[in-house]
Parts: C-alpha cells; structure tokens; sequence
C-alpha cells in the first residue's frame, strides 16, 4: 500500500532525528540533543570586545549601523557614512570579521545580523550587543543561527526590562545559554541553513517582486482613470499641469480646496488614552495605530498622511474613528471614492516640506490643482476602480501569505536544526 505524503514527512522526519535527548529545562524548546551541550554565551564568546574611546580623531570616517539598518533576518539596509565627530554618541562599538550583534534595545525588533568581512571603519551602536565566539568552540555562523532562532529571541524578550522601550543588559544577556554541539556538528548545520535560508530568501525575494509589479499595476490603473475619461475616443485638452497632462474637454480643472471641505488635522492622542480591547480605531500618518473607546470623527471621511515616511498617504474611512493629529482629515460633496482615488493618484508626498521628516500641511493641499469630471462619471470611474484593484489587491494578499508562510518556513528550519530537533547530517546525506 502506499503512504500518504504525510506519513512519508513524518517518516522521514524521524529518521532524521538524535538516537537519545535530554529535558533543556525551557518549556518553549523541550528536550535537545544528550551529547550537545547549553551552556552560557559568556563561555563561548566575548560579548562587546572593543570600542572606539573619546580620543578618536573628529575627522575619521566610519560606517554607522544603528539599529533601524538591520532588518529581523539579518541584513543590513543602506548604511550611514559618516564623520566620528558628526556621529551619534551611542556610535562606539567595533566589530570583527565572524562577529553576530544583537540589539540589547527595543529586542521585539530581532535586529539581529552577521558581520562578514568588514570595513575597518565599520562600526556599530552601543544598542547591540557584539558577540565574539572563541573559535574552537563556537562556529561563527553557527552562532548567528543561534541567536537568530525564535527559542532564543523570546529568552532575550523575556529577560527584557521595560515596556515601550523594552531592553536587556550585556550582563544578562551573556547569562542566557546555548546549544553546543561539536565544532563538526555546527559547522554542518551552518552550512545547511545557509543553503535552506537563501533558497527560501529567494523565493521571497521572487513573491517581493512580483507584489510590486501588481502594486506598480494598481496606481497605473488608478491614474490612468482619474485623469483620462474612460471613453478614449473623448476630446482632450492640455490641462496646464505637468502631472495631469491632457485631460477631457469637458472635465474642470480645480484646486483641492474646492473639492475637500474643512480640511485640517486630527487631535492628540496619548499612549494611556490607546488601549487593547477598544472599539474605536486609532488613525494615524501610517493607518491604524491602536484603539481607543472615544471617537472625533462618524461616517465618511477622507484621511491624509500629513508627516513622517507615509505623508501623502491616503485612506477612506466609513465608521466611527479618532484621528490622531500625524493626519490631515477632510469631508468632499463630490463622489467619495473618486476623491479618495483622485488624491491617491496626485503623489502628495512629492509637495511635502522636505525637513528632517516630510510634512505636508492644510495649505499646501489646498493650493493643489486637479481634474474633475461630472458626478455621474465619478461614479463610473470609482466603481470601475473599485473592481480593478479589489481584483489586484486580492493577488497581492495572496501573494503575501505565501511571503508569510515562507518567513515562517525559514524559522521552523532554524529552530529545528540549531535546537537538534532533526539530525542536519542525517538529512543532509539523505538528500545530496
């Protein structure tokens, strides 16, 4: 008889595990490897081995890793370079070829990354912790498995102090344990999951991609349609505005202050004011923020990001909210839908005040020009648009979950080969 794909999966998996286990004493991870070890990270490693002092020459350039650069998988975005003088205070540690650094602040984050083959100059922010293995008993890369894997981070997590800022000394950070198998072991798992984890990263990468294209897609379709009537065979005119060009001869063109009514920004809210189990959503610049049982704002209304890294955002919103003052709100007795479709379009963030963080103001919205059409054909070109991207959204969802559940593959192959729930050489010679 032949077995289910199931029972083959469990079949194999159990021929892939260690012959006997030992209890790690951790609910979380249960029984690990007998011959292994787990012992504390300050008897493995150096954690936070060297630092630049304050005789450092002003003018030395160094390349910055703050927190903010390390994604929860392990790579850095784009890196700061700069003077030694013009850098944070907290600008200080130095790093080795080999090294893993952990964020010791803010630990939901998983800031967590491997450091290979740096700059000299390459430094990080005293809000990571530096961990240098001994090399006879701890494999780099092995290390940065071990401290990238969920069992670990939720220890780091739970030894956090603190509740908006969560944080967890070096001290007790160096007192947390390890699994240590041999040097042959590691070595073997390492390479494992440096080939599991890229062929995953590159499915995603893929599934990444191809989400842009779609959302690439969307604000096609949504542009195309509010500033060209959906009959193509419609006289046109030059509208005079660089980003509507030529639109129908029959639309008017007119400022967003003859469009949106009463456009100002939200109120304040405090962090003691949000709570868990509220029914009023919270809006801010980047959507949802929270709950709260207090509401500033019924029925339609039209939300814009008015400052941060989504200024210019927009949302249209139906129910009962509080918006927060991140966001500029405004009501229209033009068709909504189109309205929110026709702002979505205008790229507000390219009118933003260019300070230390995008702004966009009341005022400067007011002054934008736009197209607009007849009521009745608002109406055709938002239920229009209603279908395409309700259409193209359910793809990117779609696609999302995939991303998800592959993100979450990733962790499951970590955490079972660095906890020895499976026997890595045992599979590795099962499928080479």
């Amino acid at each position: 008889k032949r077995k289910s794909g199931t029972d083959e999966n469990l079949r194999h998996y159990l021929m892939n595990r260690y012959e006997t286990y030992k209890p790690s004493g951790i609910d979380w991870i249960g029984n690990y490897p007998k011959h292994w070890e787990f012992r504390r990270l300050k008897n493995v490693c150096i954690v936070n081995k060297e630092a630049l002092t304050d005789k450092t020459l002003f003018d030395y350039l160094i390349e910055y890793i703050d927190i903010g650069n390390t994604t929860d998988n392990g790579e850095f975005l784009e890196l700061q370079e700069i003077e030694f003088s013009e850098a944070p205070s907290r600008a200080r540690r130095k790093v080795e070829d080999g090294d893993t650094i952990i964020s010791t602040v803010r630990t939901y984050l998983r800031a967590i990354a491997f450091i290979e083959n740096p700059k000299e100059n390459l430094i990080v922010s005293t809000g990571f912790a530096v961990l240098n293995p001994i090399k006879r008993t701890l494999v780099p890369k092995f290390l940065f498995y071990q401290v990238l894997c969920d069992s670990f981070i939720q220890r780091v997590i739970a030894n956090s102090e603190g509740v908006s800022y969560p944080a967890i000394s070096s001290t007790k950070l160096a007192d947390l344990k390890l699994f240590i198998p041999s040097v042959e072991e590691q070595l073997t798992i390492a390479n494992y999951l440096d080939e599991q984890t890229q062929k995953i990263d590159r499915l995603i990468a893929n599934k990444k991609a191809q989400a842009e294209k779609l959302k690439e897609l969307r604000q096609i379709e949504i542009n195309n349609a509010v500033t060209k009537v959906l009959n193509p065979n419609a006289e046109m005119k030059d509208s005079g505005i660089e980003w509507l060009g030529k639109i129908p001869k029959h639309w008017e063109l007119k400022r967003l202050k003859n469009i949106l009514l009463n456009i100002n920004s939200g109120d304040g809210i405090s962090n003691d004011e949000l709570v868990e189990d509220g029914e009023i959503e919270v809006y801010g610049g980047n959507g949802v923020m929270g709950y709260t049982d207090k509401f500033n704002s019924d029925g339609k209304v039209i939300i814009i990001g008015r400052v941060g890294a989504k200024c210019g955002v927009v949302y249209l919103v139906d129910k009962k909210i509080w918006i927060s003052d991140n966001a500029l709100q405004s009501r229209t007795y033009q068709n909504y839908e189109f309205v929110y479709y026709l702002i979505d379009a205008m790229n507000l963030n390219n009118y933003a005040n260019q300070n230390a963080q995008p702004l966009i103001t009341g005022g400067i919205l007011k002054g934008l020009y736009a197209a607009l059409p007849p009521k009745n054909e608002q109406a055709e070109i938002a239920n229009f648009l209603q279908q395409r991207t309700s259409a193209i959204d359910q793809l990117i969802k779609n696609i999302e979950a995939q991303i998800e559940k592959l993100q979450e593959l990733r962790k499951i192959k970590i955490y079972e080969a660095v906890t020895g729930k499976i026997k890595v050489n045992a599979y590795a010679e099962t499928t080479a």
